[in-house]
């Protein structure tokens, strides 16, 4: 029986052997591809578009080469010492602008600012996002580090701001908390009811606070803003009115009276269009208020309602 399959099997290899060879040369080639390929050591090319330095709006200039690497360096350094709650440290890193203007000069306030953020160790990113007036401006995106930590228990979060950098006698310093800077205008308007002044403006990233100073010079009282009417404060920006997103009280004076509001105004710091003048647009000199009336009422007994508009450009 035996020898019977090996004659069968010897038959079958002379009949066939033409294709048995093919079969076998293909079988060879594609084993050898499969082992080249197994073993070839392919060149990693990393696919990212993440240039930090590569301004996102159009800007003014841009980022100096010789300024990156510092400038990557500073912003290392600051979230570094913040991760090491080295808060002194990373305090004297900012400009002294930034430093009177959003935290009073206060270490303690800046503590709160920047434990609150940092309230976990963080990794960041940072990107330049528009160059304007005296500052590169930088978003920085700060995630908890997952990298050390994980995610167990946690909701994948970031926190983003801008950071405006400046150079000056100091080398490069930071401006945070979407601070962009300060400007002391001291503008002022009169008339026989009132004198109004426009002491300083803080620009912020997204928005602008004005300080305002209004003297009720009349034995009246004056309703400059009650939340009442409408329209009562405007800024001029361009060629748009704009209300204000926030009044830190109502601008309401009784005789005599000196009070000082905070009024605050959405408007980009990068924008093209300038704050032209803020406009107190419906004055109303009333005699006798209670703070009880209707905006109709207190037109009807209003002695004088007008407007008035203090131009800081």
């Amino acid at each position: 029986m035996f020898l019977e399959l090996r004659l069968k099997a010897r038959n079958f290899i002379k009949k066939h052997k033409n294709k048995l060879i093919v079969i076998l040369v293909v079988w060879l080639i594609i084993v050898i591809i499969n082992f080249v390929l197994a073993h070839k050591k392919e060149n990693i090319v990393l696919n990212t578009t993440y240039a930090p330095h590569e301004v996102l709006l159009k800007s003014d200039f841009n980022v100096p080469k010789d300024k990156q690497n510092p400038i990557e360096d500073l912003i290392y350094d600051y979230v570094e010492k913040c991760n090491n709650k080295d808060y002194s440290g990373a305090f004297n890193l900012l400009t002294n602008d930034c430093k009177t203007h959003v935290f009073d000069d206060s270490l303690d306030k800046y503590k709160e600012y920047a434990s609150a953020v940092f309230n976990n160790k963080k990794r960041y990113t940072i990107q330049n996002y528009s160059n304007y007036g005296q500052y590169y401006i930088y978003n920085i995106k700060l995630i908890d580090d997952i990298i050390k930590d994980g995610l167990t228990g946690k909701e994948y979060a970031y926190y983003e701001e801008k950071l405006a950098i400046q150079e000056n006698e100091n080398g490069l310093q930071l401006c945070v908390n979407n601070y962009m800077g300060h400007d002391d205008l001291k503008k002022s308007g009169e008339d026989d009811y009132l004198k109004v002044r426009i002491e300083d403006r803080l620009k912020f990233y997204e928005y602008e606070v004005y300080k305002i100073n209004i003297t009720n010079k009349t034995d009246q009282n004056a309703i400059i803003y009650n939340e009442e009417s409408g329209n009562e404060v405007l800024a001029k920006i361009g060629d748009e009115n704009r209300l204000p997103t926030k009044t830190d009280q109502l601008m309401i004076l009784g005789p005599h009276e000196t009070r000082t509001f905070n009024v605050t105004f959405q408007k980009f710091y990068d924008g093209q269009a300038p704050t032209e003048e803020i406009i107190l647009n419906k004055i109303r000199i009333v005699k006798d208020y209670t703070g009880k009336e209707t905006d109709d009422e207190i037109l009807k007994k209003a002695e004088k309602t007008y407007s008035m508009s203090i131009p800081i450009q």
